[in-house]
């Protein structure tokens, strides 16, 4: 399916900077799309910012991915001890007790299925269907998404977040997982490391959302301006 209709919309709808970023978890080398190469190493949220803002595409596989905690909870390899029992998020004063640390850790979205390589592109020239897709938004924009996602059938929208392992597990692994979106504030890494400014906020969707949120848009700008 071609998103690229979908991704214009809502980089006009909602005044996006740069792109909706698809993301595929891909269980084996044979999952990677044709065509998509091995990415420079870095970490996913420098992926899904490339994408975003820079139009890169291709995919990174555990030797790619230099930050280990992300590529971890997405289970493209295992996630080092030392985060998977937060001695490192208690070490680096996130929490002030091991306790804490541990059950945070502990409570955080982590894929249970063993995944290849994590694929990325901006949404509107994805050659793959996305398990989902991210959008770094400034709350306004994550305001108006927020009521577009409920504009069908009500209810609420999730934040479910914890401050670590934001755009890797909040925006992408408890978003395949849960089949709903999910907005985080990112991480100090992912602010850090790929440059999310402290007026923009995360929003991962399913895929399977966006021609109802796209519908939603459309209404609110006849009727709002």
């Amino acid at each position: 399916m071609s998103y690229e209709t979908t991704a214009t919309e809502l980089i006009e709808l909602l005044g996006l900077k740069g792109s909706p970023v698809a993301v595929k978890l891909a269980k084996t080398a044979d999952d990677v799309p044709a065509g998509y190469a091995k990415i420079e190493k870095s970490r996913h949220c420098q992926f899904v910012q490339d994408a975003r803002l820079k139009g890169a595409t291709g995919y990174a596989t555990a030797e790619e991915h230099l930050c280990k905690g992300g590529a971890g909870v997405m289970g493209i390899g295992p996630l080092p001890e030392h985060l998977a029992n937060g001695s490192t998020y208690h070490k680096l004063g996130n929490f002030k007790t091991a306790e804490g640390a541990l059950e945070t850790v502990a409570a955080m979205p982590k894929s249970t299925e063993d995944v290849y390589a994590s694929v990325y592109a901006p949404l509107e020239t994805a050659a793959f269907e996305p398990d989902v897709v991210v959008i770094v938004a400034t709350p306004g924009q994550a305001l108006r998404l927020s009521q577009a996602s409920l504009h069908a059938h009500g209810g609420r929208v999730s934040s479910d977040y914890s401050g670590i392992q934001s755009i890797c597990a909040d925006a992408v692994v408890a978003v395949i997982q849960r089949g709903v979106p999910n907005m985080t504030l990112g991480c100090n890494g992912s602010r850090k490391n790929s440059g999310i400014a402290e007026d923009e906020v995360i929003l991962g969707i399913p895929p399977a959302h966006l021609g109802g949120i796209v519908e939603a848009l459309r209404v609110f700008k006849e009727k709002w301006g």
